[in-house]
């Protein structure tokens, strides 16, 4: 039988996704998989390394700090956003889309993937953690091996915008 979900303050599965800390408030079990709601810790300089698109709809409400939200048009010219506490961004299906936490402190935000396709890729990609506020700190860049194995999760899930695209 389905029932309500509550996610207390603090609550969640919390998995390190990379750098970011993701906490995951509403499962696709949770929503009849038709949503996914996360909050997300982004440390100083953090974010997605390239523009990325999927076929998703994606929401970011965000809460702490200063981040840039980044796109291109259909000309692959760029345009960057300044975006803080209160501010939300909606990202339509297949739109190129990055974010980077510009501020001198970690971040925050949440956000709403429809449907909860962004849960398998966490899931794959991240490692489960216990205490999301001191999250281990990596024990230095990721290997070749680990790079390789990221780049084929990522790829499965969504598609990178080759760098010498943007601005052409």
């Amino acid at each position: 039988m389905d029932t309500i979900h509550v996610s207390r303050s603090g609550a969640g599965e919390h998995w390190l996704v990379v750098t970011d800390v993701t906490t995951i408030k509403a499962s696709g079990n949770d929503t009849s998989g038709r949503l996914l709601v996360i909050e997300v810790t982004v440390p100083s300089g953090g974010g997605p390394p390239v523009l990325h698109r999927h076929e998703y709809s994606e929401v970011f409400l965000f809460q702490e700090g200063e981040f840039e939200v980044s796109t291109v048009d259909e000309d692959y010219a760029p345009s960057t956003i300044r975006v803080g506490a209160g501010d939300t961004v909606s990202v339509p299906s297949m739109v190129w889309h990055n974010f980077k936490n510009v501020g001198e402190a970690p971040g925050r935000f949440t956000a709403v993937h429809s449907p909860a396709v962004m849960e398998d890729f966490m899931r794959e990609i991240g490692r489960q953690i216990d205490d999301p506020h001191n999250p281990p700190a990596p024990d230095g860049p990721p290997s070749e091996e680990e790079m390789q194995r990221m780049v084929g999760i990522i790829g499965k899930y969504m598609e990178m915008l080759p760098p010498d695209k943007v601005g052409r």
